[in-house]
């Protein structure tokens, strides 16, 4: 397969996390799911070569540190500039605390065993949010260890109950409350869930750590557990009412658009929206892997729908069902993505396309076997696709 359709098929699954965090807002593995596999010891995808790059290339390294990071994803210029702006809003456009932010990112970072993300966060956290390094072992240890203010326990027991059951749980939204104001929160569960993702790219690209790098994930304590499809019961009324057309603000109704003239406007939006700047950082990335990537209509719902009923997300499996009739399944299909990859009757193609958002799930990583499986699907040298509309 080619790496770039690869990178989508986690980029698929991991957006429809991003939303399934909204909409939703640690059962156990199934038999013989647990334990993270060994995380690749060279690069799936190696860096540009420097010496090729195309003017895009050029101009997107421009403006980034020369971090094994940029130099993977400029591989596809157009997915990473679609992608950035949230990760450059939540990263510096944000009001939580630098402190919360990256113990945020790093406790996510550890729950999906990616070790280039932690040490990089972990460098960022010691030279501009004031952790030291008891400070971060006690992140990788979590929200019960011994020091954390009410503050700290509750943005890392968050991170928590995002990772294991796809919703913050009540007592932790109000702890969360004492602290933060309500868009504030949301700022921190989107950095929780697009760290999840760059766990998730990270890992499954093999980007390499620079050997300049001295940071590594913490050794001597147990390893988190793998996550499933929780089971605890979805929230029956919303914490964040959609805004009506009355409530909104100029600056919240430019944010919408044409979706401002919509009278049957989606909850997502309307409720997105009551933060603008996060809604329209997060809306070209969701743009993008909804209508421009070169993944097979198909093969796309198919992957929404899987981490839709992966992440108990009703609101977003509920959307894609006519999606994905749109695009090709049928209703006896949409059904059978419960049953997951082994149910009979899925293609070969189908089946490992389903295993993989199981696996990005389970461990944040799509392992070497399913990775190879999905190589036999599609021409192996086909690298990089330019992003072409879906009907």
């Amino acid at each position: 397969m080619g790496l770039e359709r690869v990178r989508r098929l986690f980029v698929g699954s991991a957006g429809a996390v991003l939303a399934g965090c909204l909409a939703a807002c640690v059962s156990a593995a199934p038999d013989g799911a647990s334990g993270f596999s060994a995380r690749p010891s060279t690069p799936r995808l190696a860096v540009v070569d420097e010496e090729n790059l195309t003017e895009a290339q050029q101009i997107m390294l421009a403006s980034r540190s020369n971090l094994n990071i940029y130099r993977t994803l400029a591989h596809h210029t157009e997915l990473y500039n679609r992608w950035s702006p949230l990760g450059r809003f939540l990263l510096n456009g944000s009001s939580i605390s630098p402190r919360h932010r990256e113990m945020a990112m790093l406790r996510m970072g550890w729950l999906s065993q990616a070790e280039y993300e932690w040490a990089q966060h972990a460098r960022i956290a010691k030279a501009s949010a004031g952790l030291t390094d008891a400070d971060l072992r006690a992140i990788a240890v979590g929200p019960d260890a011994q020091g954390w203010s009410a503050a700290d326990r509750a943005v890392l027991q968050m991170v928590d109950e995002l990772r294991f059951d796809a919703m913050v749980s009540d007592a932790t939204w109000a702890a969360l409350k004492e602290t933060y104001t309500e868009p504030q929160v949301m700022e921190l569960l989107f950095t929780a869930a697009q760290y999840q993702l760059v766990s998730m790219a990270l890992n499954t690209l093999g980007v390499q750590l620079e050997p300049t790098t001295t940071d590594r994930l913490p050794t001597g304590l147990p390893l988190p557990e793998t996550a499933w499809r929780p089971e605890s019961p979805r929230l029956a009324a919303p914490r964040l009412p959609p805004l009506t057309a009355a409530q909104w603000t100029p600056e919240q109704r430019a944010a919408l658009g044409q979706r401002a003239e919509d009278e049957n406007i989606l909850n997502l939006y309307s409720t997105m929206v009551a933060h603008p700047g996060l809604y329209q950082s997060w809306l070209g990335f969701m743009g993008y892997i909804f209508g421009q990537t070169s993944l097979p209509p198909k093969m796309r719902e198919m992957l929404i729908l899987r981490t839709g009923w992966l992440w108990n997300a009703e609101y977003e499996f509920a959307h894609h069902r006519p999606l994905g009739i749109r695009a090709g399944m049928t209703d006896a299909e949409v059904d059978r993505v419960a049953a997951g990859p082994d149910a009979p009757g899925w293609t070969d193609e189908e089946r490992v396309v389903l295993r993989a958002a199981d696996e990005l799930r389970r461990e944040a990583f799509i392992t070497d076997e399913t990775y190879a499986a999905l190589s036999r699907h599609y021409e192996p040298n086909q690298i990089i696709e330019p992003p072409k509309p879906t009907a």
